[in-house]
């Protein structure tokens, strides 16, 4: 499967995954998903894993996905989130991703997956979550 995701409510975390190549309306589709999944809870940590994501999207698709993730995923998120990347995304892609971290308040960027999930603990489980 190109992208997915699994809640653990006793580990506390919610994991995203995209691998493979993944047209962007589908990982629209996938968040939506997830937001309707009856395990979902917007104070769980997100680690979004990118490693190995190729990007095919349309222009019609890339405002789509910035709309969906700023205004319908971001409003009803109250945690951190760290996302995990590397060389596969193209360079198109890499600074479509960081402009849209930059607008997502408590959202890293990490080009090792160790670190981002060091990063979530600090921010997150050490202190009981939900940081401002």
């Amino acid at each position: 499967m190109p992208c997915g995701f699994h809640i653990n409510k006793e580990e506390g975390l919610v994991t995203i995954t995209g691998n493979q190549l993944v047209p962007l309306y589908e990982a629209v589709s996938m968040g939506k998903a997830l937001m309707a999944d009856q395990n979902f809870e917007p104070t769980l940590p997100n680690l979004v894993d990118l490693r190995g994501l190729e990007i095919s999207r349309s222009r019609d698709e890339t405002l789509a996905f910035r709309r969906f993730i700023l205004e319908s995923y971001m409003p009803l998120i109250n945690t951190s989130i760290a996302i995990v990347i590397d060389d596969s995304l193209d360079k198109s892609s890499l600074a479509g991703l960081y402009h849209l971290s930059c607008r997502m308040e408590r959202t890293e960027l990490f080009d090792h997956y160790e670190q981002a999930l060091k990063w979530l603990m600090r921010r997150e489980f050490q202190t009981g979550g939900n940081i401002q």
